[in-house]
């Protein structure tokens, strides 16, 4: 048997609600599945989406794999905290978490600050372990459920400077796997950046944990990522978004996020010398 268990918390503490940020976005969505296809066991189950405060879903199959998948906005700052857990006997399982969320300048003044990760666990067996966090422009937003769509196929734009540091799986980048690792796994990143009165920007973060090999592996991890200065920040409203002035509707997600567990860590072009 094969266990993988993963948390990703994204922990900008001490936050306040913007009571009437109509065109924010937030989100929370999880997907599992079990099975390799073979033999037409490949199963799905999904829940969450657009300004959804909670998600969670699990599955398993006759085959001995399991999974499961958590994203929850915290009570007053509709903070993310992502969680996945898979398990396989003879067969493969997958667990997928995402979480978005805006955060304005409310000052009229520049604020300083930065983004922290820190990457903590363990893995006992051959384990695959995927986190990419980004730090991204309010203007022009528009999620996607993997990196490599998010970064190249929309119209979305990085906070200036950050550049480096995304679609980057070297020391300095936020991108973070762990494949076919046995042991401790501790990783720190941070981006400290400079925010103009009254703009926004948005954090948006992804977790994967796939076991689909056999043996038994008993793994966790903890992401977490914080704000070195929060003073003057405010999060995006957690009230549905006015029609017409929000992100465009999600489409159905039985169809795209099972397309999405095929691309979901979509191949990168390599990253930049350091």
């Amino acid at each position: 048997m094969k266990t993988t268990t993963a948390m990703l918390l994204v922990g900008l503490g001490g936050l306040v609600a913007l009571p009437a940020l109509a065109q924010s976005e937030w989100r929370t969505q999880v997907q599992v599945s079990t099975g390799s296809g073979v033999g037409g066991n490949l199963e799905f189950a999904f829940d969450g989406g657009l300004n959804v405060p909670s998600s969670a879903t699990s599955l398993s199959n006759a085959f001995g794999a399991f999974a499961e998948a958590t994203s929850a906005l915290n009570a007053g700052g509709y903070v993310p905290t992502l969680g996945v857990h898979a398990i396989s006997g003879s067969d493969r399982a997958q667990a997928v978490s995402w979480g978005v969320q805006l955060y304005t300048n409310t000052t009229g003044s520049p604020i300083d600050t930065g983004l922290v990760l820190q990457l903590d666990g363990t893995i006992t067996g051959p384990n695959d372990l995927d986190a990419h966090v980004y730090l991204f422009q309010d203007e022009n937003f528009e999620f996607a459920f993997d990196n490599g769509t998010i970064l190249f196929e929309t119209t979305s734009q990085l906070w200036p400077g950050f550049e480096p540091y995304a679609n980057n799986l070297g020391p300095d980048g936020f991108d973070i796997s762990v494949h076919n690792t046995a042991g401790p796994v501790s990783e720190t990143r941070q981006f400290d950046f400079t925010v103009p009165a009254g703009d926004s920007f948005y954090v948006w973060a992804l977790v994967v944990g796939t076991a689909d090999t056999s043996g038994e592996v008993d793994a966790s991890s903890t992401l977490t990522a914080s704000l070195t200065n929060t003073t003057g920040i405010a999060v995006g409203s957690a009230e549905p978004a006015v029609p017409g002035l929000g992100p465009t509707a999600a489409v159905a997600l039985g169809v795209l996020m099972a397309a999405v567990t095929v691309v979901v860590l979509r191949r990168r072009s390599p990253p930049s010398p350091a």
